[in-house]
């Protein structure tokens, strides 16, 4: 009589049962490190960007650029015919390197964008998933803060890493509200959450 080496049935699905568990604790730790490294990405660009924008302004005697908010709809606040892109500004500083300014999270078929954007990623329309800040078009960080600020000596200034000069132009990263739902990119080029 010969003895067959083989699993139980009872062994065979508890087996199962541990994988099913390991897979189950597995799942949702991949979930967040793959949120997490999309996020870390767009630091990543926003930072490279600001490197470039620091570059910029060193050739430009410290002042920002005159860009359009919105280029697919107008030129707006420019009154230029043409809108002006932020992304062929800095085109010089990254040496063509234009998918820098795509949020790995700024995806087409996007639902949230009224006509005539409507399914479309912000990099698909406006080159950029990042906003400029317009309000700082054309000024120097100091004009910026003091234009800002005026009330007293003590707000007469903010320290450039105090005033951010591009964001995700949505909530890539999270809802509305929530902590790290955008990346911004501050004056002095760092890149993190909303600080002020």
């Amino acid at each position: 009589m010969k003895h067959r080496n083989a699993f139980t049935l009872i062994e065979l699905m508890i087996v199962v049962s541990i994988i099913a568990l390991l897979i189950s604790i597995a799942v949702p730790s991949l979930s967040k490190a793959r949120i997490q490294a999309k996020r870390t990405a767009c630091a990543a660009r926003l930072h490279q960007i600001g490197v470039a924008l620091i570059t910029y302004m060193q050739e430009t005697r410290d002042r920002l650029p005159h860009v359009s908010y919105m280029p697919s709809l107008g030129p707006a606040p420019l009154t230029t015919p043409n809108p002006v892109y932020i992304a062929d500004v800095l085109a010089p500083q990254l040496k063509g390197e234009d998918k820098v300014f795509q949020c790995p999270e700024d995806r087409p078929n996007r639902t949230d964008r009224p006509a005539p954007n409507t399914g479309l990623s912000y990099f698909e329309t406006e080159r950029s998933s990042y906003e400029f800040r317009i309000f700082l078009s054309g000024y120097t960080p100091i004009e910026f803060a003091s234009r800002r600020f005026r009330g007293g000596p003590s707000q007469s200034s903010t320290p450039p890493n105090k005033i951010w000069v591009m964001r995700d132009y949505a909530n890539f990263h999270g809802k509305s509200g929530k902590s790290g739902a955008r990346r911004y990119l501050y004056i002095d080029g760092h890149v993190t959450d909303y600080e002020n």
